[in-house]
């Protein structure tokens, strides 16, 4: 009997010792649940997560664009100080100019490492039919239809596997990694 009058509780009736028995730091712990992450891997990705590393790609290529043209401008200055204008670019040539940046720079992330800045930041892996990374070509593809039509992600929504128009006509894929 305890102080209180009551019994402590007796071992199990196996004849084992409780775990960790009257020292709880023996106790090993429990095992932590899976993460997310581990959870979502190999999945297909979903509208919002590729529409977010989209949208972190198009800024990137946005910013090398804009530093471009602030070079050249401060260079135009630099040569003519006192005849210089600043006039604003036409948003087709600024429209071309993000396109053509992007382009380049989703060949070479999807070559090169499977994925772009905003596919890492969100998780994704974008791979080829048979789930391997993507060639040279093929990632040259992709990227020039991904940056002409990019609605194409739009058909995510309707699609049983969460394949965008691209995915559909080149057989490729976008994951989780």
């Amino acid at each position: 009997m305890t102080r209180t009058g009551t019994r402590p509780p007796s071992p199990p009736a196996s004849g084992e010792p409780e775990p960790g028995g009257p020292f709880p730091w023996r106790v090993a712990p429990a095992a932590p649940a899976p993460s997310g992450r581990l959870l979502a891997s190999g999945r297909p990705a979903g509208f919002v997560t590729r529409a977010a590393a989209n949208v972190v790609d198009v800024g990137l290529a946005t910013g090398v664009v804009l530093l471009a043209y602030a070079s050249v401008v401060g260079f135009r200055f630099l040569l003519a100080p006192t005849s210089f204008r600043l006039t604003a670019p036409a948003f087709a040539w600024v429209v071309v100019a993000v396109g053509a940046v992007l382009t380049v720079y989703w060949t070479a992330s999807w070559t090169v490492a499977g994925r772009s800045h905003g596919d890492q930041l969100m998780g994704l892996r974008v791979a080829g039919p048979r789930g391997e990374r993507l060639h040279l070509v093929h990632a040259a593809v992709r990227a020039v239809l991904c940056a002409l039509f990019m609605p194409g992600l739009f058909w995510v929504l309707v699609s049983p596997r969460n394949r965008s128009a691209q995915d559909v006509v080149l057989h490729t894929s976008v994951r989780y990694r």
